[in-house]
Formats: structure tokens, sequence, C-alpha cells
């Protein structure tokens, strides 16, 4: 499983918890879409902006309409047939459009907001062609301001759509906004705190006029969220510290008349500003809580330690917005960050009002509208007839030991038995949600609507994993988080609907090769007592473990649903593809025909039915598939990554017809 981007990107995502807490969380029950009654003031409609996972290229657009209370889930897609990107961060209404920031993917989508169509998608590019890796966006007048790691900030015409000027500010720029005729810029320095250069403390002063840097203010280390005060000469700040748990982190406030800064006693990771009233949101590392109180910044003193009132609970707080028009505070519910998150909606005495539910993967930021749109369109149907083209069932599951067995990432709850497992993952498949096969050995197998076609040339198929890439390794190979897993395919030939008919391997880029074993085969035994590392011992005359780590603490790493004491596996083993490099653990790429080996967005992750071979290696001829099996093919430690472990999210078929 991928923990080591957390390293790198934490600083720079403000309450992003992946590996400290997500996974001991439990998964949300089945809910209805709109729970409470959803009425508000002077507000025809909201937009949610969800992140989607990292390198997964699945961020999603919703609309909500209180005109006909209809929530549409991936509004974007629907209208215009394709996705935002990979990881989208911000998202703004100004004028008649909407605007969307795009980190990975480098973009910036612009929106016509009348019709939901696609005016524009702006590429963030260097003069030599590489990601700026756009953060925020801010506006005044005519003109848009985009914030971007690459330590600059974009001027695009909103009329033309044009970039008409970039300048320079501090390193790894984590927020932006406008207050007295300039731009404040918090520089986090976050990318660069594993490479040993430590965090930025500065908070950029840009003239709009000149759109030159005249000043950096010096607020406190890893500032992130950034926003301008109402009273029209203040701007407030999240300072996030240098130590992940420390804790050390602090609300600032800048003057901007005399560029003074004070430091508050309030620790404070996110936070949204109604007036005079602050709402600071923190997380508890030392008791894994978190909390959000009201502050008052006139006083400068709290005003409830506790803003909801009403014993509402929230599992992961991700997101804080304030609706304009009733001053109604909306909170987004990350859960455990790969199932779809909530939307909850509290008045500003803490009482809960409303909430949507399963709105996208990681919710994270609202817009509010005092206008209705104008496209018409059903996305119950569209969403329907897409799904089709995805595995739907889950007709075995059988992962090996690892740090992600019995969580939700594994589709087990305590007592859960085998058959509750497989209606989980079922679930899990069915939302895109990641299902993580443990170490060596551990397998899913995935059906489908309809059949995948074998068309002779082309990629029947493709499987999501949450790989991605680390250009940064300097050695000029693809390397990240790569965790290979050999992917098998088998035909209806008997017409049963089951998978009981011939499984035939899907030749890699390595089959054949001395980088991998074949007739490998490995057993686990069950610790005693259950907290204990997992011991394995192979045919090859090895014997290691499964180690336990301190970022999850779950009861065993042993598959608590499966009775025997002892569970075996074979089939081919790969060759240990992960190496550390500057203190972090990289993952390399075989070059083709693995699951989870290269990115989602990249043809890696693509498949031919061609590729099929029997258990003599000779080439078999399908004209279609039914069922696609993987699993785990590589029996590696890798460090603070932990045991090498395939994951999966969805198997698209690339030839699906309505």
């Amino acid at each position: 499983m991928k923990r080591k981007l957390t390293y790198i990107f934490w600083f720079c995502l403000p309450i992003l918890l992946l590996f400290t807490a997500c996974d001991d969380m439990e998964d949300k029950p089945f809910t209805s879409d709109i729970a409470g009654d959803p009425t508000e003031t002077d507000t025809a409609e909201l937009y949610a902006l969800c992140e989607g996972l990292f390198n997964q290229n699945n961020s999603s657009l919703m609309r909500f309409s209180f005109g006909n209370q209809r929530m549409v889930r991936n509004y974007f897609n629907t209208i215009n047939h394709r996705g935002l990107g990979d990881t989208a961060n911000d998202l703004a209404i100004y004028g008649n459009k909407i605007y969307v920031i795009v980190n990975v993917s480098s973009t910036v989508e612009v929106i016509d907001f009348r019709t939901g169509n696609s005016l524009k998608q702006i590429q963030m590019l260097t003069e030599n062609g590489s990601s700026r890796e756009p953060r925020y966006i801010a506006f005044h007048k005519e003109k848009a301001y985009v914030c971007s790691y690459d330590g600059t900030v974009t001027r695009i015409d909103t009329t033309s759509l044009a970039i008409d000027g970039v300048t320079s500010v501090g390193r790894n720029p984590d927020g932006i906004c406008v207050q007295n005729e300039k731009l404040y810029v918090s520089n986090s320095g976050g990318l660069d705190y594993a490479s040993g250069l430590g965090v930025d403390n500065t908070v950029s002063v840009v003239d709009i006029a000149t759109f030159k840097e005249i000043n950096k203010i010096t607020v406190g280390p890893n500032p992130g969220k950034i926003v301008a005060g109402a009273d029209g000469t203040t701007v407030y700040v999240a300072t996030r510290g240098e130590d992940v748990e420390a804790g050390n982190y602090n609300f600032a406030k800048i003057d901007c008349l005399t560029n003074g800064v004070t430091h508050y006693n309030e620790k404070v990771q996110n936070f949204a500003i109604d007036g005079e009233i602050a709402y600071l949101y923190n997380y508890n590392y030392s008791t894994q809580t978190s909390s959000i109180k009201t502050f008052n910044l006139k006083t400068g003193k709290t005003v409830r330690e506790n803003f909801i009132t009403d014993g509402t609970s929230i599992d992961t707080p991700y997101g804080i917005n304030v609706n304009p028009y009733s001053g109604n505070v909306y909170i987004t519910n990350a859960y455990d960050y790969t199932i779809y998150g909530d939307l909850l909606c509290f008045n500003q005495q803490g009482q809960l009002q409303f909430r949507l539910n399963n709105i996208g993967l990681n919710p994270n930021t609202i817009a509010f509208s005092d206008k209705a749109s104008q496209s018409d369109i059903d996305d119950n149907t569209e969403e329907t007839e897409n799904s089709l083209a995805f595995a739907n069932k889950v007709w075995e599951y059988k992962p090996a030991p690892g740090q992600f067995i019995n969580t939700s990432t594994s589709a087990y709850k305590d007592g859960y038995t085998y058959e509750d497992v497989l209606k989980e993952a079922t679930r899990r498949i069915q939302q895109k949600s990641i299902i993580s096969l443990g170490g060596f050995g551990g397998y899913i197998v995935l059906g489908f609507p309809q059949s995948i076609p074998n068309i002779k040339g082309e990629y029947d198929f493709k499987v999501k994993g949450n790989a991605y890439y680390n250009l940064k390794t300097g050695t000029g190979k693809l390397g990240g988080s790569a965790e290979p897993g050999i992917v098998f395919v088998s035909k209806d030939v008997n017409g049963n609907g089951m998978p009981d008919d011939e499984w035939y391997e899907l030749k890699g880029s390595e089959y054949g090769k001395a980088t991998e074993t074949r007739g490998y085969e490995i057993t686990y035994h069950r610790p005693n007592p259950a907290n204990l590392k997992v011991f394995w011992k192979d045919n090859q005359g090895n014997e290691g473990y499964i180690f336990r780590n301190s970022f999850h603490n779950q009861e065993s790493y042993y598959p608590l649903w499966i009775e025997s004491d002892e569970i075996t596996f074979q089939g081919t083993r790969l060759k240990d593809n992960a190496v550390p490099e500057n203190g972090l653990w990289v993952g390399y790429c075989y070059p083709w025909g693995y699951a989870d080996n290269h990115p989602n967005s990249k043809e890696g992750s693509n498949f031919k039915i061609d590729w099929a071979v029997d258990s003599s290696g000779s080439p078999v001829d399908l004209d279609q598939i039914d069922f696609v099996k993987i699993m785990t093919a590589v029996n590696q430690n890798a460090g603070q990554m932990g045991e090498i472990s395939t994951e999966v999210t969805t198997i698209e078929n690339l030839h699906f017809k309505k």
C-alpha cells in the first residue's frame, strides 16, 4: 500500500491524515442520498469539488439544486463525457464561470456556469513543458490568479481565458487571497521537506498593479490556508509546522497596513471565516481526535470550544466552507479517504440542518450560487449506463496477510464472515474504492455486467489501482509506488455465469525472463498472540515476516475471517522492484502487463486479451472474457511502505457499448 507520498505531500494538504488514522476507522453504513430538509436562504445551487485519490484521475464535481432537491454526483463528467483530471484542489464561481484547479493534471478547468460545458482547459506548464502543479485560485476585477507549487503565481484574463502573466514568489505556494489591492501567497516549502531543505515560513505580498512581489512576511513554518479578513485590512493564515505529529500548528493574523503579524494560541490546520467569526479545524495526533471551534477575530478569543452542539459526529472533517448567502457552515466528511464522503450543513449555532451523502471521493471545497444553472441532465440514467462499463461483482477475495488486512480496505469489519466480506468487497468495487490484496499471492476475482470482447491489436480493459510516478528518482526509469500484480482472464465457456472455467495468464513484460520465479509457493502462519508480525516460509528455502508498523494497529495482519491457521499461495513471483533512495522507498515499474504498476491515466494500466497464454505458455485465442483475477506478484518488505501489496479499485471494459 502506498504511504510514502504522505511524507512529501502532507505539508501541502492541510488535513490529509492518510496513513495515521484512516484505515482504523469504521466504514460508513449505507444511507440515502439526502437526509434532513435541504433548504437555504437566497441559495439556488451548491457545487462540491471532490479531489478523488492521488494519481487515479478521478476528481469529480457534484451539483445540488435546492429548487428541485436533486443531486448530480458527477456533474462535469455527465455533461462533458470526460473527467476533470487528477487531484482537484480548489473550486470557485466567478462571474458566469466555474473554475476548478486540478493539481496533478496541472490544469485549470473553466466551465460555463449556465450549461456546465467546458469552455477551456488551461494547461499550467512552464516554458520547458513541465507541470507547474497549481493549487489555489483568487480573483480581482477581470483577472484570476493561480498559485502553483513551482513557486509562481499565474495571471489569467477571465474574458479571453488566456494566461497573460507569471510572477515568482516563495517555495511551493499553498494558498492565495486578495486584500487591499494586493495578493497574499502562503509559501509552504512542503515539497522540499523530505529533501532536507526544510519548509518555508513566509507569505509573499504581490502588488496587483505591477504584478511583482514587493514583500515577504515571516509568519511561521509551513503556511497553508490563507483568507482575507472581512474588514479589508487583515489576512489570516494557518501555519502547520515542520513535524506532522508534533501539532505545531498556529493561527496568525497579518495587518495589511503595517505587515505586522499576530500569533494566536490556537491550533489550526484548516479554517473558514464569516465576518468576525472563524471556524477553526484541528487534528490531535496524540488522541487521534479532531475538533472544530468558533473564534472571534475581533476579540481574539474562543467563542465555543466545540462548534457542533447537537452531538453530530464527523469521522474525518476534510473541508470547511461558509455559505455567504446564509452564514450556514458546510463541513465535508472524508471517512477513510477511499469511499465516497458526505456533506453536512450546520447553522451558526452548530446544529445539523441536513446532509448530502456519498457525494464523491474526498470532498474538499464547496461553492455556492444564488442563481440556478440551466443544464438539463438526467444524472441517474447516465451514471447507471456508465456503471455497466466497470466490474460489478467480487466472486472471490483471498488476500494474503498485510498492514491493510482487517480494515475497511480489505472489506472487513469486526465479526464479518467470508460472505459478508464478499458483499462489502462488491460494494467497494462498485464504488471504485481501494481493495488491498496483501502480500504475495493475495488475489481477487472480478466479474462484469457485459463480456469484454477481444479486439485484435487494441487494448481491451484497464485495471485501476493506486500506482503513481515519482519522476525525481534520478535514475531515468519510471519509479514511484508500483506494486505489481499478475493478471489472469477467463471466459464463461460452460455458460453458467460463474468463474469455474480455465484461467489464462496474461503475459507481462517479464514473462519467461530471469526476473520471475515460476512455481513459487509461500505459506503464511497465523501469529499467536494475534498482534505479532506474521511469519512466512516459501519453497525456495527462504523465510521471513510481514512486519507490523505504527500506522496500522488493528488486532491482526492475518485475515481474521479465514479459519485456517495457515494460508498457502502458489504462482509466479516477480523480482523485488522497490529500492530505498534518499530516505524513501521507490517502487519501480515493470514495462507493461501488470496491475497497480503504472498510473491509471497511463497506457501501462491497459491490457490486451491477446496476451493470454495457457499453463504451458502457448498463446490462447479468446474472442471475449467474463472474469479477471489479479494476484500480488512480489514478496518484498519495503521499509516504511510496508509489504508490497497490489491494490485494485476497478476494472474498466474499454469496448463498452451502451
